[in-house]
């Protein structure tokens, strides 16, 4: 076959679903399936960053399509009116829609979604956010196309709220890159340095949101006398809880965005990996945390308890006496955490996903 898939948000560096877009692409063009890709982009600011990803392996084996428009911009025209996007992509046998762009197509279709924060917190969600997603999904309701949940969690939603048959939905668990791995002290020691790090501490990583639970965590290490260290660009909200790169109070450290390169060694550096969000899709960085050897605190709500399995401390993420105890408990048992921690992320790979996705791909091509 040859599969158009969308990876306009891609360029959303230090975002979940960047991570998933980058992460699935990239192991299936290492798959060696048989099948052609066809990647597409809207693109302004960033045709830089599409550019020279066409000419960086494995993405060169894809050809390409850029349009010189923002993705939000052109997520906005393609949900709200009926243009066909098959003269864009030309003459293909499936396409995979975005988390962002649902555009009417005459060809078969297969779309991933995240989560659906935005019907079950919708106050916890920006309001562009809020009205793309309520199109979208809105239009995937009513369309024939199929869906890859990334959890049983979200497919448990998608089922609920928009009343949708099981058969309609496939959950394919996301991977985690190859990077996340324990790592040596020397690096451990760069990135406290660079960073000026103190010796122990609870790091949190993610977009500075609403629904990231920021305040409470801030709360709850506050009562340990342990600092907190949050990576993460910020995205809306309360700037004051807490706010941009370089906010440090007193107790806890706010690095913004930091490289992914940086990352391993950050959650090894770590000696609690705290993330009480209160509602995800997945949550990668519980698993990446897992990874590098350090234990997790987390969510008892939603796909955290999922994701995390016995190997990760669960919290309710609206008491804040809970989130306390529970990083307490994971600083007094970390070797028993670690372990399950390595072993319960060493089930989610890219490999394992891309197989799925690709017989997702097949079903739905033959039932067209």
């Amino acid at each position: 076959m040859k599969i158009a898939i969308d990876v306009s948000q891609m360029c959303y560096e230090g975002t979940g679903v960047a991570r998933y877009v980058q992460g699935l692409s990239r192991a299936m063009l290492e798959a060696n399936s048989g099948h052609e890709f066809l990647l597409y982009a809207g693109v302004l600011r960033r045709r830089s960053f599409f550019t020279t990803l066409q000419h960086t392996m494995p993405w060169d084996q894809a050809s390409w399509r850029l349009v010189p428009l923002p993705p939000k911009l052109a997520g906005l025209a393609l949900n709200l009116f009926p243009i066909r996007i098959d003269k864009l992509v030309g003459k293909v046998d499936l396409l995979h829609t975005s988390d962002w762009t649902e555009p009417s197509t005459n060809y078969p279709t297969v779309t991933t979604v995240h989560d659906l924060v935005f019907k079950k917190y919708p106050e916890t969600v920006d309001a562009c956010i809020l009205k793309t997603q309520t199109r979208r999904l809105a239009k995937i309701a009513k369309s024939q196309t199929q869906i890859i949940a990334d959890s049983m969690s979200t497919k448990n939603d998608l089922m609920e709220i928009y009343h949708l048959d099981s058969a309609r939905i496939t959950v394919v668990h996301p991977g985690i890159d190859k990077q996340y791995v324990p790592q040596s002290k020397k690096e451990i020691d760069r990135v406290k340095t660079k960073y000026h790090l103190p010796d122990k501490f609870v790091l949190s990583v993610g977009t500075q949101e609403p629904r990231k639970n920021m305040a409470r965590l801030i709360e709850a290490t506050s009562k340990l006398n342990i600092p907190l260290v949050l990576i993460g660009k910020y995205g809306w909200g309360d700037p004051n809880i807490p706010g941009l790169k370089g906010d440090h109070k007193p107790g806890m450290y706010a690095l913004g965005y930091v490289p992914d390169s940086d990352l391993p060694a950050l959650y090894c550096a770590a000696a609690v990996f705290a993330y009480p969000s209160l509602y995800e899709g997945f949550g990668f960085p519980v698993l990446e945390a897992m990874a590098c050897g350090t234990p997790v605190v987390t969510s008892n709500l939603s796909s955290l308890p999922e994701v995390a399995g016995d190997a990760g401390v669960l919290v309710d993420p609206i008491d804040v006496s809970s989130i306390s105890s529970g990083i307490n408990f994971a600083l007094n048992n970390r070797m028993s955490l670690i372990k399950k921690g390595i072993q319960q992320a060493q089930k989610f790979t890219w490999e394992r996903a891309a197989k799925q996705v690709l017989e997702v791909y097949e079903k739905t091509a033959r039932r067209d």
